[in-house]
């Protein structure tokens, strides 16, 4: 059988705390010798926390605040209240410049300058929106608004060249703008730039609603589609050039925000 050995313990070591003893000991030790700056630290954590916590529920307020004042003069533009609509989306514009209301404040601001024919200022509303936006749908309609504007100041150059970028972001807006180029063109008196235009038009969308349109427009320029493109429609009369139809923007956008919430702190 094995045989076991076994150390003997002196008086001496039997006398001395264990190691848990002592580590307890000296944790006793820190506090107390360091109570004041352990209580000034939790105070610090304490403190920062009730910071956090403050900004977190004045934010949720600025929010809440944000979105009715939003909605308010959002409505004030559906009632055609120009005016008073400029003024409410020109103060939360203002007032929140880092929060998603603020920045769409731009948009429907310009819908209410061009409500009042400002078209100058509709413009630069419109510029400063598309600089920071990011969401096709609104960047497509905000470009077409400012064809529009360009158009009606007789800029067809620049309307031709908004209508260009609106008809390259995917939008409600999007034939209408490809459409809109040709016939700018032609306005401008670059005739060659505009049968081009809508016979491009007509080969990449040879069964688009709008087509007709097109071929109308050609008509009137005395020409015709390319060959393979006569089947499309038949012969049209030639004739002046219409004016260009104007689809408010705006009203678009504005339907689509009232069908679901903007967030107010959401970031462009």
């Amino acid at each position: 059988m094995p045989s076991s050995t076994h150390r003997k313990l002196t008086r001496k070591e039997l006398k001395q705390p264990d190691e848990f003893e002592t580590l307890l000991d000296e944790i006793g030790a820190f506090f107390v010798e360091n109570l004041q700056q352990i209580l000034i630290a939790s105070g610090i954590v304490l403190a920062v926390g009730a910071i956090v916590a403050s900004i977190y529920f004045y934010e949720r307020h600025r929010d809440e605040r944000a979105g009715d004042n939003f909605y308010t003069a959002l409505q004030q533009l559906r009632d055609n209240n120009y005016k008073a609509a400029a003024a409410s989306f020109e103060a939360l514009a203002a007032a929140e410049p880092g929060r998603r209301v603020g920045h769409l404040a731009h948009f429907y601001l310009a819908g209410a300058y061009l409500g009042e024919n400002d078209l100058p200022k509709a413009r630069d509303a419109l510029v400063q929106f598309v600089a920071e936006e990011h969401d096709p749908l609104y960047t497509n309609l905000a470009l077409t608004n400012l064809g529009v504007i360009y158009e009606r100041m007789g800029d067809y150059r620049k309307a031709a060249a908004a209508y260009g970028q609106a008809a390259s972001v995917p939008g409600p807006e999007q034939l209408r703008d490809e459409l809109a180029v040709a016939r700018v063109l032609a306005k401008a008196g670059d005739k060659p730039g505009a049968i081009a235009a809508y016979r491009g038009f007509l080969a990449q969308h040879p069964f688009a609603q709008q087509r007709f349109d097109a071929l109308e427009s050609l008509a009137m320029l005395g020409a015709q589609p390319e060959a393979g493109a006569e089947g499309i429609g038949a012969p049209i009369a030639a004739g002046p050039i219409p004016a260009a139809p104007y689809v408010p923007a705006s009203a678009t956008a504005a339907a689509s925000a009232t069908a679901k919430p903007i967030p107010a702190s959401r970031k462009h």
